[in-house]
């Protein structure tokens, strides 16, 4: 039985990238084979595997919560 995942590229450079059987890696991720070549791509940090709840969230949404946590930060203090 082979196991597929879906993996998404690291950086925009990593498009483009061809997995041997199942052809290039899409912008918004594509669906691997779970074998060598992935696995090695994935060490490389070249691909992460896609994580359901997090890579999922409409942009809009990852936009709202990165706007969020930015908020969300201490703001540094001006020295006395």
């Amino acid at each position: 039985m082979t196991i597929m995942i879906k993996v998404l590229p690291t950086a925009a450079e990593h498009v483009g990238l061809v997995h041997p059987l199942d052809g290039p890696l899409a912008a918004d991720g594509s669906l691997w084979t779970h074998d060598g070549f992935t696995e090695r791509q994935i060490q490389a940090q070249v691909i992460r595997r896609f994580e359901a709840g997090v890579d999922d969230a409409a942009p809009a949404d990852a936009a709202a919560q990165a706007d969020a946590k930015a908020a969300a930060k201490p703001k540094p203090q001006a020295a006395a």
